[in-house]
């Protein structure tokens, strides 16, 4: 699984001290990475993409749309899984027991995944599965 996070990145994030919570983050990191993953549905949907004169996605020969890899060859991810990343750890830290941002309200059944600010930061990059 790729962590789109850190261990550096999300101690800024949430203001801790190096050593400060090492065992927490390492069972968050991956595991919030994950659900934002999963969120996406697509793989190809975490990285920067690739674009054309006109701003379209190049798609590959696969039907797949091509990420920006950087001098290493690996795809860059794209800010916004950063960030959800990023939010959706803090509210986790924040709020450890389930309360606050990460309660799920009585009408949001049982696909809610993230909490509203990170699935906001996310929605541009997927399509609505909903008929």
């Amino acid at each position: 699984m790729v962590e789109f996070v850190t261990k550096a990145q999300a101690q800024e994030q949430l203001r801790l001290d190096p050593g400060a919570d090492d065992l927490w983050l390492a069972f968050a990191i991956p595991a919030v990475s994950a659900a934002v993953d999963s969120w996406l549905k697509s793989p190809w949907r975490r990285y920067e993409l690739q674009r054309d004169g006109a701003g379209a996605p190049i798609i590959g020969t696969d039907g797949i749309p091509v990420p920006v890899v950087d001098d290493e060859g690996t795809p860059v991810l794209a800010s916004q899984v950063v960030l959800a990343t990023l939010v959706e750890l803090a509210s986790h830290y924040r709020f450890r027991e389930g309360e606050g941002d990460n309660t799920v309200p009585a009408d949001a059944g049982h696909g809610y995944v993230l909490s509203r600010a990170a699935t906001a930061l996310l929605a541009p990059l997927r399509r609505s599965t909903v008929a």
